[in-house]
């Protein structure tokens, strides 16, 4: 019998219902290869949820506003996918080669899913999606998702639909958006725990240095402006840790606290955003400001706020939020400004450039294309400034940021030396090189009616015939069509051309131009930045100048 055994090849049946066990790794592969394209083709989708800073209402938000456009994109890819497939295999039946040719049918599939990632990472993006490790995690779970429910329709279709063998591959990439909403709500209990631990880790850090001056930035428009003069004049008298690039999220302050705070620091500049109400307070609970900052209020992020006033109360939430003896500075520059400011109880400091506060103010301003310059006089002693920075704005930011510095203890002269020194945040109103001997401005960063309105100021100091391009504004919610329609009422007093890039706010800005009454035939649409710059370069001449005004956010484009 054990002889009888040994001779005789044991045939043992292949798993999940498959013929054979070549069927069998085929399918595996075909799964893992279906779940790795796949988690390409969901870029968008993950950076979408990035953007949002990992909210579902932000990617829920993102569908509605594409009205499911990239969705629709995914779906036509499963249908021709599942078409090819289900040819395939109804033409080949009856031929000797019909498994071979059966498998060959999936060639056409990773064809067009190549095709769709290839043209997916060719299009440049504004903010590109961070591997940080919370996404790499969820990218590897959609991975699992996808590989698991490959398989599993596999198995399905050869069992009970054999004309559709290896057809159901196709019809995973209409479920990547619920792939990709599964991954998210899977991770969420590990990641809300982790970041939990990681920003208590941060808190009990500043709570060991009672040393540490810590100062909390918020506001509509400016943040980062005014984060990087305040640090430029502090770091005059101390040593100051500011938080980098854009980092103004709890997990991107923790960030700052955990790498970048050292020792011998004495002064910690925290920009603080905000989306949704209580963002702040959650901040403020991290971080305990001593000193806040509060640099204007708009509409911008008003389709989250749903008002203006959740926006105002949300960013108030920083003078709610100080530590026992803490200082507020408005830049009251706006009037709505000045509500908030008598609102708050803390000890607080105003600063405008219409004020003529004895104490410092700002006198025989002069901003040209090339910067500005003034007076900064402080208790009768008066010193001449100068900055590379364009536009009245920039100045209002200086004066709010020598208001604290003077209230810390940098002298007025160590004030004027940073000021000298002030180079243009990246893409906020930066002049740029150019090949042919245009004036370009790089305003591509901001996104405020405000900050535009400063920007058509800028650009009016300058001769020569005047670009704009610009895709609008956005995340407006109900004011969006109207802010946009005033936007190109404003443009039609100061630009020559306007180049619209997008369909977003197309129908809002020429309306605003035309009612301006701005020249149609100078009103151009273009698909892209790169086909505006095509389009501006057939009308322009050496010493034009060109204006970069906002760029769509990635959930926008």
């Amino acid at each position: 019998m054990i002889r009888f055994l040994l001779a005789e090849p044991i045939n043992m049946p292949a798993p999940l219902g498959f013929d054979s066990w070549l069927t069998f790794w085929l399918v595996i592969v075909v799964s893992a290869l279906n779940a790795a394209m796949l988690c390409m083709a969901g870029y968008k989708f993950f950076q979408v949820l990035q953007l949002s800073n990992y909210r579902i209402s932000g990617y829920f938000n993102w569908i509605k506003e594409d009205k499911g456009a990239y969705w629709g994109r995914l779906i036509v890819l499963s249908f021709l996918s599942c078409a090819a497939l289900l040819v395939t295999n109804v033409l080949l039946e009856n031929f000797i080669v019909y498994k071979i040719m059966t498998y060959l049918g999936l060639l056409f599939y990773f064809l067009f899913v190549t095709v769709f990632v290839i043209n997916l990472f060719n299009v440049s993006n504004k903010t590109p999606l961070k591997y940080t490790n919370r996404m790499t995690r969820m990218i590897g779970v959609n991975f699992i998702l996808v590989f698991v429910a490959t398989l599993l329709l596999l198995n399905f279709t050869s069992i009970y639909i054999p004309y559709f063998k290896y057809g159901a591959v196709g019809l995973t990439p209409a479920l990547l958006p619920i792939f990709v909403l599964l991954s998210y709500y899977i991770m969420y209990p590990y990641d809300a725990i982790k970041n939990k631990h990681y920003t208590k880790k941060a808190k009990q850090t500043l709570i060991n240095r009672p040393d540490l001056i810590k100062i909390g930035i918020t506001g509509s428009y400016g943040k980062t402006s005014v984060k990087n003069i305040l640090n430029a004049m502090l770091s005059e008298k101390f040593e100051v840790c500011a938080s980098p690039y854009s980092f103004n999220t709890p997990l991107g302050i923790s960030k700052t606290v955990s790498e970048n705070l050292k020792d011998h620091h004495k002064i910690l500049i925290c920009e603080m955003g905000a989306r949704y109400k209580g963002d702040i307070s959650e901040l403020c609970d991290i971080v305990k400001p001593d000193i806040g900052i509060l640099t204007g209020i708009g509409n911008q992020h008003l389709a989250t706020f749903k008002t203006i006033e959740n926006l105002e109360n949300t960013k108030f939430e920083l003078a709610e939020g100080l530590n026992d003896n803490g200082v507020m500075f408005f830049n009251v520059q706006k009037e709505n400004m000045k509500k908030l400011a008598d609102r708050c109880k803390t000890k607080k400091f105003v600063t405008s450039l219409d004020l003529k506060d004895p104490e410092l103010n700002i006198q025989n301003l002069k901003t040209t294309s090339s910067g500005s310059e003034f007076d900064l006089v402080s208790n009768g002693k008066t010193l001449h400034a100068k900055t590379m920075l364009l536009g009245k704005h920039n100045v209002s930011n200086i004066l709010l940021c020598c208001r604290v510095a003077l209230y810390l203890g940098v002298s007025l002269e160590e004030i004027c030396h940073a000021i000298s020194k002030l180079t243009p945040v990246s893409h906020r109103l930066a002049l740029l090189p150019s090949a042919n001997s245009l004036v370009v401005i790089d305003d591509a960063y901001n996104g405020s009616e405000d900050g535009a309105k400063a920007a058509l100021d800028v650009i009016s100091e300058f001769e020569g015939k005047k670009f704009v391009i610009t895709p609008g504004l956005v995340e407006l919610g109900k004011e969006q069509f109207n802010c946009n329609f005033e936007f190109g009422r404003n443009m039609a007093s100061v630009a020559d051309y306007v180049i619209i890039t997008g369909v977003v706010n197309y129908d809002a800005i020429s309306a605003g131009l035309l009612f301006a009454g701005f020249n149609e035939n100078r009103v151009l649409r273009a698909g892209s930045i790169k086909q505006a710059v095509e389009v501006m370069n057939t009308f322009s001449s050496a010493g034009d100048v060109v204006l970069f005004e906002n760029d769509l956010p990635d959930n926008y484009a």
